[in-house]
């Protein structure tokens, strides 16, 4: 990859210098430009804001440690959002170690990470969807971290096969064969949910196959 061509290049370049004068606004700017997303990131895995706030800080904690020894070798968001997954998992981990249960809401997300209302649905539609959107967020909290984290990125982030590869440092066949497991797990968790509503891209997501599942993390 042209590290030119990315865009926090020049900001990313002023905090491996940690004795220069543009290190702190260079910090500063990369926090502004991706605290939002590395948020609903974590709040959508661990879904708790306060276990969303613990991972976000300790996320920037450990980029403001490992900065300097980005070479980009990808692009820099793709190397934050891999930070922010495995801090994700970590804390999930830990927190599980502790005995705690994790149960999260899509209505306790902040509005910036709600998905628009749709002026032409009825109040009834507005509420089935709402209803069946808490019920696949309560659902995703249901499953093994590394199963959550692929979801988040590829449902709500909307990231490609080959983000998904580049962020969990996995090859493709990996990839797919993990989106797989974690499509016939959210099968069992909804029972029929998603297709009683028409939704069926979770369930089937076309390039995964379900075949390929055993002795995938």
């Amino acid at each position: 990859m042209d590290p030119q061509r990315d865009s926090d290049y020049l900001l990313v370049k002023a905090c491996q210098e940690p004795d220069g004068d543009r290190f702190e606004a260079a910090f500063e700017g990369l926090y502004k430009r991706y605290r939002d997303r590395v948020y609903s990131i974590a709040y959508r895995i661990t879904g708790r804001s306060a276990d969303a706030m613990d991972v976000m800080q300790e996320s920037f904690a450990l980029l403001f440690r490992k900065i300097g020894g980005f070479r980009f070798d990808a692009q820099f968001s793709t190397w934050l959002f891999r930070i922010v997954v495995n801090c994700s998992i970590d804390h999930m981990r830990r927190e599980r170690s502790r005995g705690a249960t994790r149960l999260g809401s899509l209505s306790q997300l902040p509005n910036s990470a709600e998905p628009a209302q749709d002026d032409a649905q009825g109040p009834s539609q507005r509420a089935e969807h709402r209803e069946l959107g808490d019920h696949v967020q309560d659902s995703i909290q249901k499953l093994s971290p590394k199963l959550r984290a692929i979801l988040v990125l590829r449902y709500l982030e909307g990231h490609t096969y080959e983000e998904l590869s580049a962020t969990l440092a996995v090859s493709m066949g990996t990839v797919k064969s993990r989106l797989a497991r974690a499509h016939l797990a959210m099968g069992r968790v909804l029972r029929g949910s998603l297709e009683a509503h028409g939704m069926t891209e979770i369930a089937d997501d076309g390039d995964s196959d379900p075949r390929v599942t055993e002795g995938v993390a």
